[in-house]
Protein backbone atom coordinates (compact mmCIF):
# COMPACT_ATOMS: atom_id res chain seq x y z
CA UNK A 1 0.00 0.00 0.00
CA UNK A 2 1.81 3.62 -0.64
CA UNK A 3 0.92 6.16 0.55
CA UNK A 4 2.54 8.89 3.20
CA UNK A 5 1.97 9.97 6.58
CA UNK A 6 3.13 12.04 9.05
CA UNK A 7 3.66 9.96 13.01
CA UNK A 8 1.86 12.55 15.49
CA UNK A 9 1.81 11.70 19.15
CA UNK A 10 -1.29 12.01 19.55
CA UNK A 11 -1.10 7.90 18.02
CA UNK A 12 0.53 6.71 21.29
CA UNK A 13 -2.32 7.75 23.47
CA UNK A 14 -4.91 5.97 20.80
CA UNK A 15 -4.02 2.49 22.45
CA UNK A 16 -5.73 3.34 25.60
CA UNK A 17 -8.75 5.09 23.79
CA UNK A 18 -9.51 1.86 21.69
CA UNK A 19 -11.01 0.43 24.49
CA UNK A 20 -12.39 3.02 26.32
CA UNK A 21 -16.27 1.34 27.14
CA UNK A 22 -15.13 -1.82 26.93
CA UNK A 23 -16.91 -3.93 29.77
CA UNK A 24 -14.61 -5.67 31.89
CA UNK A 25 -15.02 -9.17 32.22
CA UNK A 26 -17.14 -9.60 29.34
CA UNK A 27 -19.17 -12.58 29.74
CA UNK A 28 -18.74 -13.28 25.80
CA UNK A 29 -15.96 -12.29 23.62
CA UNK A 30 -15.05 -12.38 20.71
CA UNK A 31 -11.50 -13.15 19.45
CA UNK A 32 -10.04 -11.51 15.63
CA UNK A 33 -7.28 -12.22 14.07
CA UNK A 34 -6.38 -9.98 11.31
CA UNK A 35 -3.27 -11.12 9.15
CA UNK A 36 -2.06 -8.41 6.28
CA UNK A 37 -3.54 -11.31 3.25
CA UNK A 38 -1.85 -11.63 0.18
CA UNK A 39 -3.57 -12.24 -3.71
CA UNK A 40 -1.18 -15.93 -3.23
CA UNK A 41 -3.48 -19.01 -1.78
CA UNK A 42 -0.20 -20.52 -0.85
CA UNK A 43 0.44 -17.28 1.64
CA UNK A 44 -3.17 -17.39 3.03
CA UNK A 45 -3.95 -20.59 3.48
CA UNK A 46 -0.95 -20.91 6.66
CA UNK A 47 -2.95 -18.14 7.92
CA UNK A 48 -6.47 -19.43 7.72
CA UNK A 49 -5.16 -22.86 9.00
CA UNK A 50 -3.66 -20.88 12.45
CA UNK A 51 -7.14 -19.65 12.88
CA UNK A 52 -8.79 -22.95 12.54
CA UNK A 53 -6.16 -23.79 15.46
CA UNK A 54 -7.03 -20.87 17.67
CA UNK A 55 -10.63 -21.79 17.25
CA UNK A 56 -10.44 -25.05 18.59
CA UNK A 57 -8.01 -24.44 21.58
CA UNK A 58 -10.35 -21.41 22.39
CA UNK A 59 -13.45 -23.88 22.55
CA UNK A 60 -11.03 -25.88 24.51
CA UNK A 61 -10.54 -23.29 27.46
CA UNK A 62 -13.61 -22.03 26.77
CA UNK A 63 -12.40 -17.97 26.80
CA UNK A 64 -14.18 -17.04 23.22
CA UNK A 65 -16.95 -17.09 21.98
CA UNK A 66 -16.41 -17.14 18.74
CA UNK A 67 -13.16 -16.66 16.35
CA UNK A 68 -12.56 -15.43 12.96
CA UNK A 69 -9.66 -14.60 10.98
CA UNK A 70 -9.58 -11.68 8.33
CA UNK A 71 -7.05 -10.07 5.72
CA UNK A 72 -6.22 -6.26 5.94
CA UNK A 73 -6.20 -6.25 2.18
CA UNK A 74 -5.79 -8.28 -1.12
CA UNK A 75 -7.72 -11.23 0.29
CA UNK A 76 -10.72 -13.02 1.49
CA UNK A 77 -12.48 -12.70 4.62
CA UNK A 78 -12.15 -9.44 5.14
CA UNK A 79 -12.20 -7.65 8.39
CA UNK A 80 -15.98 -5.90 8.13
CA UNK A 81 -17.30 -9.18 7.60
CA UNK A 82 -15.04 -10.96 9.97
CA UNK A 83 -16.50 -8.18 12.67
CA UNK A 84 -20.02 -8.57 11.40
CA UNK A 85 -20.09 -12.56 11.63
CA UNK A 86 -18.40 -11.98 15.28
CA UNK A 87 -21.70 -9.89 16.40
CA UNK A 88 -24.07 -12.09 14.60
CA UNK A 89 -22.50 -15.26 16.85
CA UNK A 90 -23.29 -12.71 20.25
CA UNK A 91 -20.07 -11.88 20.68
CA UNK A 92 -20.37 -8.27 23.18
CA UNK A 93 -16.95 -7.22 22.81
CA UNK A 94 -14.15 -8.31 20.19
CA UNK A 95 -10.70 -8.67 20.61
CA UNK A 96 -8.21 -7.93 17.72
CA UNK A 97 -4.61 -9.60 17.63
CA UNK A 98 -2.86 -8.22 14.58
CA UNK A 99 -1.07 -10.77 13.39
CA UNK A 100 2.02 -8.26 12.26
CA UNK A 101 6.00 -8.87 13.02
CA UNK A 102 6.52 -5.28 14.29
CA UNK A 103 4.71 -2.03 14.79
CA UNK A 104 4.34 -0.22 11.44
CA UNK A 105 1.92 2.04 9.58
CA UNK A 106 -0.14 -0.86 8.86
CA UNK A 107 -0.83 -1.86 12.85
CA UNK A 108 -0.64 1.83 13.65
CA UNK A 109 -2.96 3.22 11.10
CA UNK A 110 -4.68 0.48 8.93
CA UNK A 111 -5.88 -2.20 11.24
CA UNK A 112 -7.13 0.93 13.63
CA UNK A 113 -8.75 2.36 10.59
CA UNK A 114 -10.39 -0.71 8.87
CA UNK A 115 -11.61 -1.86 12.79
CA UNK A 116 -13.48 1.58 12.78
CA UNK A 117 -11.64 2.00 16.18
CA UNK A 118 -9.43 5.32 14.35
CA UNK A 119 -10.97 7.98 11.81
CA UNK A 120 -8.44 9.36 9.00
CA UNK A 121 -9.99 9.95 5.67
CA UNK A 122 -6.10 9.41 4.38
CA UNK A 123 -5.85 6.13 6.06
CA UNK A 124 -9.49 5.36 4.81
CA UNK A 125 -9.25 6.58 1.08
CA UNK A 126 -5.70 4.28 0.95
CA UNK A 127 -7.50 1.05 2.34
CA UNK A 128 -10.18 2.03 -0.24
CA UNK A 129 -7.86 1.77 -2.83
CA UNK A 130 -6.57 -2.07 -1.97
CA UNK A 131 -10.69 -2.80 -1.85
CA UNK A 132 -11.17 -2.58 1.90
CA UNK A 133 -13.61 -1.26 3.60
CA UNK A 134 -13.97 0.01 7.27
CA UNK A 135 -15.77 -2.15 9.73
CA UNK A 136 -18.89 -0.92 11.51
CA UNK A 137 -18.67 -2.37 15.18
CA UNK A 138 -21.66 -1.80 17.55
CA UNK A 139 -19.22 -3.64 20.44
CA UNK A 140 -16.28 -2.27 22.05
CA UNK A 141 -13.20 -3.42 20.11
CA UNK A 142 -9.73 -3.81 21.66
CA UNK A 143 -6.87 -3.95 19.80
CA UNK A 144 -3.51 -6.13 21.26
CA UNK A 145 0.00 -5.76 20.30
CA UNK A 146 2.03 -7.16 17.44
CA UNK A 147 4.41 -10.47 17.39
CA UNK A 148 7.06 -8.10 18.64
CA UNK A 149 6.28 -8.49 22.36
CA UNK A 150 7.24 -11.04 24.01
CA UNK A 151 9.66 -13.82 23.06
CA UNK A 152 7.72 -15.46 20.63
CA UNK A 153 9.87 -13.90 17.81
CA UNK A 154 13.18 -14.88 19.47
CA UNK A 155 12.00 -18.49 20.17
CA UNK A 156 11.30 -19.34 16.76
CA UNK A 157 14.18 -18.00 15.33
CA UNK A 158 16.68 -20.00 17.96
CA UNK A 159 14.60 -22.67 17.03
CA UNK A 160 15.41 -22.20 13.74
CA UNK A 161 19.04 -21.92 14.30
CA UNK A 162 19.44 -24.64 16.28
CA UNK A 163 17.51 -27.09 13.01
CA UNK A 164 20.25 -25.62 10.89
CA UNK A 165 23.53 -25.59 12.95
CA UNK A 166 26.11 -27.77 12.92
CA UNK A 167 29.09 -25.92 13.69
CA UNK A 168 28.45 -22.62 15.59
CA UNK A 169 32.10 -21.19 15.75
CA UNK A 170 32.15 -21.46 12.20
CA UNK A 171 29.00 -19.72 11.60
CA UNK A 172 27.08 -16.85 11.39
CA UNK A 173 23.34 -15.53 10.91
CA UNK A 174 21.56 -13.37 9.07
CA UNK A 175 17.80 -12.50 9.73
CA UNK A 176 15.51 -11.38 6.87
CA UNK A 177 12.99 -9.41 7.52
CA UNK A 178 10.45 -6.71 6.28
CA UNK A 179 11.66 -3.49 7.83
CA UNK A 180 8.95 -0.25 7.62
CA UNK A 181 10.93 2.70 6.33
CA UNK A 182 8.62 4.81 9.43
CA UNK A 183 9.17 2.59 11.78
CA UNK A 184 12.99 1.51 10.83
CA UNK A 185 14.12 2.02 14.62
CA UNK A 186 11.88 0.07 16.24
CA UNK A 187 12.28 -2.62 13.78
CA UNK A 188 16.31 -2.43 14.16
CA UNK A 189 16.07 -2.82 17.63
CA UNK A 190 13.82 -5.65 17.20
CA UNK A 191 16.41 -7.84 14.78
CA UNK A 192 19.13 -6.66 17.21
CA UNK A 193 17.47 -7.86 20.15
CA UNK A 194 16.85 -11.41 18.46
CA UNK A 195 20.03 -11.97 16.81
CA UNK A 196 21.81 -11.36 19.81
CA UNK A 197 19.50 -13.71 21.70
CA UNK A 198 20.35 -16.39 19.24
CA UNK A 199 24.13 -15.54 18.65
CA UNK A 200 24.53 -15.49 22.38
CA UNK A 201 22.06 -18.98 23.13
CA UNK A 202 23.27 -21.25 19.95
CA UNK A 203 27.58 -20.03 20.81
CA UNK A 204 27.59 -17.83 17.12
CA UNK A 205 29.48 -14.88 16.97
CA UNK A 206 28.63 -13.28 13.97
CA UNK A 207 25.06 -11.77 13.63
CA UNK A 208 23.46 -9.84 11.00
CA UNK A 209 20.41 -8.55 9.25
CA UNK A 210 18.58 -7.26 6.24
CA UNK A 211 15.18 -5.60 5.45
CA UNK A 212 13.94 -7.35 2.18
CA UNK A 213 10.20 -6.57 2.25
CA UNK A 214 8.15 -9.21 1.53
CA UNK A 215 11.17 -10.39 -1.12
CA UNK A 216 11.10 -7.32 -3.40
CA UNK A 217 14.66 -6.47 -2.34
CA UNK A 218 15.82 -9.86 -1.54
CA UNK A 219 18.57 -9.63 -4.61
CA UNK A 220 19.54 -6.11 -3.97
CA UNK A 221 19.50 -6.26 -0.14
CA UNK A 222 19.68 -9.84 1.26
CA UNK A 223 22.00 -11.00 -1.13
CA UNK A 224 24.80 -8.58 -0.38
CA UNK A 225 24.36 -9.15 3.28
CA UNK A 226 24.75 -12.88 3.42
CA UNK A 227 27.59 -12.96 0.66
CA UNK A 228 29.62 -10.47 3.53
CA UNK A 229 28.51 -12.77 6.26
CA UNK A 230 30.43 -15.13 3.85
CA UNK A 231 33.42 -13.79 3.87
CA UNK A 232 33.67 -13.76 8.02
CA UNK A 233 32.69 -16.96 8.78
CA UNK A 234 32.66 -20.36 6.82
CA UNK A 235 28.90 -20.84 6.73
CA UNK A 236 25.71 -18.86 7.01
CA UNK A 237 22.51 -19.22 8.67
CA UNK A 238 19.64 -17.37 7.15
CA UNK A 239 16.57 -16.99 8.70
CA UNK A 240 13.54 -15.18 7.52
CA UNK A 241 11.21 -13.54 10.28
CA UNK A 242 7.76 -13.60 8.53
CA UNK A 243 4.55 -14.77 9.05
CA UNK A 244 4.12 -17.26 6.51
CA UNK A 245 6.79 -17.11 4.38
CA UNK A 246 10.08 -19.07 4.56
CA UNK A 247 12.98 -18.21 3.80
CA UNK A 248 13.67 -20.77 1.55
CA UNK A 249 11.03 -20.51 -0.53
CA UNK A 250 12.01 -16.14 -0.64
CA UNK A 251 15.15 -17.25 -1.65
CA UNK A 252 14.68 -19.63 -4.45
CA UNK A 253 11.35 -17.70 -5.63
CA UNK A 254 13.94 -14.48 -6.04
CA UNK A 255 17.26 -16.29 -6.85
CA UNK A 256 15.84 -18.79 -9.50
CA UNK A 257 13.59 -15.59 -11.50
CA UNK A 258 16.32 -12.97 -11.48
CA UNK A 259 17.70 -11.82 -15.27
CA UNK A 260 21.13 -12.57 -13.95
CA UNK A 261 20.93 -13.87 -11.32
CA UNK A 262 24.14 -16.36 -11.60
CA UNK A 263 25.44 -15.85 -8.07
CA UNK A 264 21.96 -15.88 -6.48
CA UNK A 265 21.71 -19.01 -8.18
CA UNK A 266 25.04 -20.49 -7.23
CA UNK A 267 24.24 -19.28 -3.17
CA UNK A 268 20.81 -21.29 -3.52
CA UNK A 269 22.94 -24.06 -4.69
CA UNK A 270 26.00 -23.61 -1.85
CA UNK A 271 26.52 -26.10 1.08
CA UNK A 272 27.68 -22.82 3.21
CA UNK A 273 24.01 -21.67 3.35
CA UNK A 274 21.21 -23.14 4.75
CA UNK A 275 18.05 -21.20 4.88
CA UNK A 276 15.00 -21.71 7.11
CA UNK A 277 12.26 -23.58 5.54
CA UNK A 278 9.34 -22.86 8.58
CA UNK A 279 7.69 -19.84 8.96
CA UNK A 280 6.19 -18.20 12.13
CA UNK A 281 2.73 -19.07 11.57
CA UNK A 282 3.81 -22.58 12.01
CA UNK A 283 5.62 -22.40 15.34
CA UNK A 284 4.11 -24.48 18.20
CA UNK A 285 3.97 -21.43 20.75
CA UNK A 286 2.28 -18.83 18.82
CA UNK A 287 -1.36 -20.34 19.22
CA UNK A 288 -0.42 -19.78 23.13
CA UNK A 289 0.89 -16.45 22.46
CA UNK A 290 -2.00 -15.46 20.23
CA UNK A 291 -4.69 -16.37 23.02
CA UNK A 292 -2.41 -15.28 26.19
CA UNK A 293 -2.72 -11.70 24.13
CA UNK A 294 -6.01 -11.66 23.87
CA UNK A 295 -6.64 -12.67 27.22
CA UNK A 296 -4.55 -9.94 28.81
CA UNK A 297 -7.06 -7.66 26.79
CA UNK A 298 -9.79 -9.13 28.59
CA UNK A 299 -8.52 -8.63 32.42
CA UNK A 300 -4.95 -7.40 34.15
CA UNK A 301 -1.99 -7.42 32.24
CA UNK A 302 0.13 -10.52 32.09
CA UNK A 303 3.63 -10.59 33.38
CA UNK A 304 5.18 -11.21 29.23
CA UNK A 305 9.04 -10.94 29.46
CA UNK A 306 9.91 -8.71 26.19
CA UNK A 307 12.63 -9.71 24.01
CA UNK A 308 15.11 -7.26 25.51
CA UNK A 309 15.55 -9.50 28.38
CA UNK A 310 17.31 -11.91 26.58
CA UNK A 311 19.62 -9.68 25.41
CA UNK A 312 23.07 -10.79 27.80
CA UNK A 313 25.17 -11.97 25.82
CA UNK A 314 29.04 -12.05 25.30
CA UNK A 315 28.70 -12.66 21.52
CA UNK A 316 28.84 -9.10 19.45
CA UNK A 317 26.76 -9.32 16.37
CA UNK A 318 26.67 -6.56 13.75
Amino acid sequence: MKRSWKPCLLVLALAAAWSIGAPQGSADPGLLLIAHGSPSRQWNEPVLELGRRVAAEAQKLGRFRAVRTAMLEAAQPDVATAVAELEREGCDRIVAVPLFIAPSGHSHFDVPAVLGIYSSPTTVAALAEEGAVPARPSVPVTLTQTLSEGRLLATYALDEVRKLSTSPGDEALVLLAHGDSDHGPLVDRLMRQIATYCCGQAGISYGDWAYVAVGQEYLSRGVPVIQDALKHRKRVLVVGVYLSLTASRLHERRARTAQHGRAESDLLASRDVAFSETAVVDHPELVSWILDAAGAALGPVGDGQPVAAAQASDHPVR
